[in-house]
């Protein structure tokens, strides 16, 4: 007569083969995020690990690409193995791949841009053709105040809100203002955690004007460099992004309902060019626009903000005027396109500051972060993230489909 296996006994015997693939699964991530560290430095913002698994590869030696990718190839292999429901296994797929291709990359293969895009990214990417773009000049012309090109006019605008050099102290407070009213929308939208919190702390060695970072339960941080120039007509904009709804909800609420109540340890670690990021970057750039109806975000910093600074209210749109910059992305994703090609540094920045509507130094800082070694087609989860979500997050379903891309895995393909 044959011995009877209890249900709790393979339960747990799941359980623990899973939890040594996704072991396996998370440091070979940070393997990899530290190999490309040392070939393509760059500062991920928006990450944080589990500990105890950092450390194991903190203090070793760098693996060489041959040794990252056949890991890669083992977890491929055993992934099917796992008790994973289908959902789950198919986004690890669609993860595995990014890894194997950045794996690929490092030792020595290439990919086109286009190849680089699917495998990734979970994008089909192409050449944009530059009617698309007249729709955002269009909505420049409607919003933006005064008269002359929409360049110039352009440059006006932001230099009429960007914070004094004498006030420029006053920016962490303008951001903690901002904070908490956003916090108070995205609070009515997707309930967060009781205890999460954020807060500001100013940067200044770095180029970038903000950026944030999630700490781990439920804590992260938003990083301002009162030294770089900040338009505040840009406030929300940013703070939105980086914060709430955007980057750091998505961070927060994974944490809590894949992490904490259903065990997804793979969630605790970025990986480097994934899928994933395309669905973060399109959140990002429509946050503000969840929180805040046409108008209302312009007269919110009409009545708290603008005064302290000592900046007096204009006529422009603000929803437009971020809905043209969005849209310009895709100028960018262009650019990337010429780069590819084998054009020259010369052309694409003519490019970029022809139908960017850049000056010579905006236009040259773009063209150097298209040119960063293996994020040549970073810039296309920006542009396709926006329009794969933007129809998906109006009407009545918009708070239950916000919700749905802040707590679970999604995959550009799966929408």
């Amino acid at each position: 007569m044959g011995r009877t296996v209890s249900t709790s006994h393979i339960e747990r015997k799941e359980e623990l083969v899973s939890e040594r693939w996704l072991h396996d699964y998370t440091v070979l991530a940070l393997r990899v995020n530290k190999a490309l560290a040392q070939r393509a430095p760059y500062a991920p913002v928006e990450e944080y690990q589990p500990s105890e698994w950092e450390e194991q590869v903190l203090y070793e030696p760098v693996h060489p690409a041959d040794l990252l990718l056949r890991d890669v190839q083992e977890l491929q292999e055993t992934l099917p193995l796992q008790p994973f429901d289908p959902q789950r296994a198919a986004y690890l797929t669609k993860q595995l791949r990014a890894l194997e291709t950045v794996s690929r990359r490092l030792r020595g293969e290439h990919f086109s841009l286009q190849e680089q895009a699917r495998r990734c990214y979970d994008l089909e990417i192409a050449w944009l053709p530059e009617s698309l773009f007249e729709q955002a000049y269009a909505l420049y012309d409607e919003a933006l105040p005064g008269r002359g090109s929409l360049a110039s006019r352009l440059r006006d605008y932001q230099e009429s809100s960007t914070v004094p050099p004498e006030k420029a102290h006053l920016l962490p407070t303008f951001f903690q203002q901002a904070l908490t009213e956003a916090l108070l929308r995205t609070q009515a939208l997707v309930p967060l955690p009781a205890d999460a919190h954020t807060e500001i702390q100013t940067l200044v060695d770095r180029p970038a004007r903000a950026m944030a970072r999630y700490l781990g339960n439920h804590r992260s941080r938003i990083y301002l460099n009162p030294a770089v120039p900040f338009p505040l007509s840009d406030l929300f904009y940013v703070l939105c992004h980086e914060g709430y709804p955007g980057h750091l909800a998505e961070f927060v609420l994974k944490d809590e309902w894949l992490i904490q109540q259903r065990g997804y340890l793979e969630e605790r670690v970025l990986l480097p060019c994934s899928p994933r990021d395309v669905i973060s970057e399109g959140l990002a750039l429509l946050a503000q626009e969840m929180l805040f109806a046409p108008g209302e975000a312009q007269a919110w910093l009409a009545e708290h903000i603008y005064p302290a600074a000592g900046i007096r209210p204009d006529h422009s749109d603000l929803t437009k005027i971020h809905q043209a910059r969005d849209l310009l992305f895709g100028i960018s994703c262009n650019a990337a396109w010429l780069l590819g090609e084998g054009r020259t540094p010369a052309e694409v920045l003519d490019y970029l500051m022809r139908y960017a509507l850049l000056s010579e130094g905006a236009a040259r800082r773009e063209l150097a972060s298209l040119q960063r070694p293996f994020h040549e087609a970073t810039i296309f989860t920006y542009f396709h993230g926006r329009r794969l979500l933007e129809p998906l997050l109006q009407g009545p379903q918009r708070k239950a489909r916000l919700r749905q891309f802040l707590t679970e895995q999604t995959a550009p393909s799966d929408l």
